[in-house]
């Protein structure tokens, strides 16, 4: 990293203000860097809305990285967007340095989006084709002010050569890159204001896996070298695995459990859990199950519409287990272990040995390989 960058990045860092310093659910302590509480977002209209988010709360601390997770239309990229303004909130908060971000304008605004930024999904979607690379990210330290105007194309090009990528291709246009290094000119374009926060929306969904496992070792070094935070989207649980401290199960625009990482591969306590780690594929779990009788949980019909409200457990429709009890009374998230809070009535039941506990061997060896 070129002189020039690494001085605005400590100028960046020196200004940062954080939280309190609580626990943080692991057994350690550390500073909450962004609190959302009871965050929503709906779309349509009020008598029929569309409730994408459905009062979700959650705290980040810094320098780790939290993994949300679930189905596709579960609410998590829009979650994501609506954290950083993308998307308008219905109700809730979001403080970040002890301001709610929900609630603030212009250059308050502004500061924010430097110290919080997004990597997307579709990389190639998110480039102006009509910009170089190095129109792009020079645009970038334009907007926001970074460094002088003779500096900014040799911070660029220190921007390209921290995520492995050669400074000559600054005069290069997006189409003539491949999805991967589209990718690492995408985390390099929000690196550009030295942010604290990153959300990565399903940021190797759409790679291959060998250029998957590149990204995400990308991601971690950066994470160690500039002492980042990330808010990672996914619904490949094996790279959730991979790369993630904690871990939030989100269904239906509600967060269905959460915990550490180990800890729920290890003991899954929702249902919609256990589900979602026996569906990764494994041909020696199946072989293993085939010969002893045990099925695997499947889950039955398809996720209901947001813009339907259900009575009770949001979940009570398609999980094997539903009682009277889960028809009738929503479950609140609640702590059934240290740092492990689930949203289910019967969630002492499922922390024993489960087919889905089982599943943790599975997706350690479905895990990306580091080789």
């Amino acid at each position: 990293m070129s002189r020039v960058y690494a001085r605005y990045r400590q100028r960046g860092d020196e200004e940062e203000s954080f939280g309190e310093v609580t626990e943080d659910g692991r057994g350690h302590y550390g500073r909450a860097l962004l609190e959302v509480e009871d965050l929503k977002v709906h779309f349509g209209s009020h008598r029929h809305p569309i409730r994408a988010v459905d009062g979700v709360s959650f705290t980040v601390y810094e320098g780790e990285c939290l993994g949300l997770v679930g189905e596709s239309g579960c609410g998590k990229s829009t979650l994501g967007r609506a954290v950083l303004r993308l998307e308008p909130a219905t109700a809730g908060r979001v403080r970040y340095g002890g301001s709610d971000v929900l609630r603030i304008e212009g250059e308050a605004l502004q500061r924010y989006r430097e110290k919080a930024q997004m990597i997307f999904q579709d990389p190639y979607g998110s480039l102006n084709p009509r910009l170089t690379i190095g129109g792009a990210l020079t645009e970038v330290l334009t907007v926001h002010k970074r460094g002088h105007r003779r500096e900014r194309r040799a911070m660029a090009e220190a921007l390209l050569d921290s995520v492995g990528l050669d400074a000559a291709y600054m005069d290069r246009y997006p189409h003539e890159f491949s999805g991967g290094q589209r990718q690492r000119i995408g985390i390099a374009r929000s690196l550009a204001v030295n942010p604290s926060l990153l959300i990565a929306d399903e940021p190797v969904s759409a790679l291959d896996v060998s250029v998957q496992v590149q990204i995400l070792n990308l991601l971690k070094d950066l994470q160690r070298q500039h002492g980042l935070t990330y808010l990672f989207v996914a619904h490949d649980l094996a790279v959730v695995r991979y790369i993630c401290d904690r871990i939030l199960v989100m269904y239906l625009g509600r967060i269905v459990e959460s915990g550490a990482a180990e800890r729920l591969y290890a003991r899954p306590a929702h249902p919609y859990t256990q589900a979602l780690l026996t569906s990764v594929p494994d041909v020696d779990r199946g072989l293993q199950s085939r010969g002893s009788g045990r099925r695997r949980a499947v889950l039955k019909g398809d996720v209901p519409s947001p813009s339907v409200e259900i009575k009770g457990c949001p979940f009570h429709t398609r999980c094997p287990h539903a009682t009277d009890e889960c028809r009738a009374r929503t479950p609140s998230l609640r702590t059934v272990a240290p740092g492990h809070q689930v949203a289910c009535h019967y969630a002492e039941r499922f922390l024993g040995p489960a087919e889905g506990v089982g599943a943790v061997e599975a997706l350690g060896d479905a895990s990306p390989s580091v080789g």
